[in-house]
């Protein structure tokens, strides 16, 4: 081929490159901005004390000393009329057994159960919340997580969030709290990831599983629908057991809700780098259901997130006439990440600029994910995961 015609072609590629990933930029913060009427905040229930249904609260706990009492107490604080907190210590090596004996000791609507010996085919989470629904005595159960905080009119926005969306499962994503530098640059892509990708209007406004979101720190649903789905045992060797939840209760033909917990409970999933590292390699790949889906994601980050800035700083160099293309997706990026800040109250608008570096961080720990998956060092609370093993 000649010089010139390669040069012709490969300019062509260029300008295609650009403007695709321009166009799908622009749709993925367009969905954002429709995703403002959509993702709502649920409202506390209104309904007489008398007609409130009882509630269970369950609460895993492995090895949780430095949260588990605070997370407790804040459950016990509950403006709500009828529940129970359960708590089940899945074979903790610390203080967390003692520590919730003594909270037991203190509030009779504590309960607090010693998890068996993890079966073979089970994963720790999955196993922990299969026992605690069997043993609840609650009309409803709401599954929570031993490193959350709740405002007292939690269970009032389960109860009300329930009944304004009309849905048979409600899940609320939490006000994540970010203290170090390295939780400010990968924790708001929790929030961001289903903002910008998720068409919310979707979630409960059909039937598919596509189309299917939640948090394993607050999934809240009658106690009869919980067992017709097979609950946690359904998903019992799964490490993002609330995706794969969220996604079974859609297939059985549940209506799901995934809403704005932001005044309802706040997590604060990680204090260090590496929990950051060993807590996200251990779930990346997995939410992606496979390593195919998963390299899939890791190029549209590249393309959609990494790139466009590079490449318009190469273009306006170079004098390309494409740069402002690529400059404009970053653009993009970049407001969709100013609507999460500054309409969900979601992000630090300062951080917005950053957003290549947000990815850049979330592209490492994805191959680390990849390689430690595979190579079946997922661990986390003391034990390892191999895939199949249930271990």
């Amino acid at each position: 081929m000649p010089l010139h015609h390669a040069s012709n072609l490969l300019t062509v590629l260029i300008w295609a490159h650009v403007w695709f990933w321009f166009g799908l930029s622009v749709l993925i913060l367009l969905n954002c901005f429709i995703n403002l009427f959509f993702f709502r905040k649920p409202r506390v229930s209104i309904v007489p004390n008398d007609e409130l249904p009882f509630i269970s609260v369950l609460v895993p706990a492995r090895n949780e000393e430095k949260v588990i009492e605070a997370c407790v107490r804040s459950l016990l604080q509950q403006n709500y009329p009828n529940f129970e907190v359960i708590v089940l210590d899945d074979n903790s090596e610390d203080l967390t057994y003692d520590i919730l004996c003594r909270l037991r000791d203190q509030d009779y609507r504590l309960r607090v159960l010693v998890g068996a010996q993890l079966p073979e085919g089970w994963y720790g989470k999955p196993h922990a919340c299969w026992q605690m629904a069997k043993a609840a005595t609650g009309e409803y159960l709401l599954f929570t997580d031993a490193d959350c905080f709740f405002s007292p009119d939690a269970l009032l926005f389960a109860v009300g969030g329930m009944a304004g969306s009309n849905s048979d499962v409600v899940s609320l994503m939490p006000d994540y709290v970010a203290e170090t530098i390295w939780e400010k640059l990968t924790i708001p892509l929790l929030v961001v990831i289903p903002l910008a990708f998720l068409p919310f209007a979707l979630v409960r406004g059909t039937s598919s599983p596509t189309f299917a979101a939640a948090n394993g720190a607050f999934i809240f649903l009658s106690k009869q629908h919980y067992f017709e789905v097979d609950g946690h045992r359904a998903v019992k060797q799964e490490l993002t057991e609330d995706i794969k939840f969220s996604q079974l209760v859609k297939r059985l033909g549940l209506s799901l809700s995934y809403m704005d917990g932001k005044n309802v409970y706040k997590v604060r999933m990680y204090t260090s780098i590496n929990e950051l590292w060993v807590g996200f390699t251990r779930i990346l790949m997995p939410a992606f259901d496979s390593l195919g889906y998963c390299i899939l994601g890791i190029f549209l980050t590249i393309n959609l997130f990494i790139l466009p800035p590079a490449l318009a700083a190469y273009g306006y160099l170079t004098g390309q006439a494409w740069a402002p293309i690529s400059a404009a997706a970053y653009l993009c990026a970049v407001a969709t990440r100013l609507i999460i800040a500054i309409a969900f109250d979601r992000d630090n608008p300062l951080m917005a600029p950053l957003n290549p570096v947000n990815w850049l961080i979330a592209f490492v720990v994805a191959c680390g994910s990849i390689h430690r998956n595979l190579s079946g060092n997922a661990e986390w609370k003391g034990r390892r995961y191999k895939a199949g093993s249930g271990r």
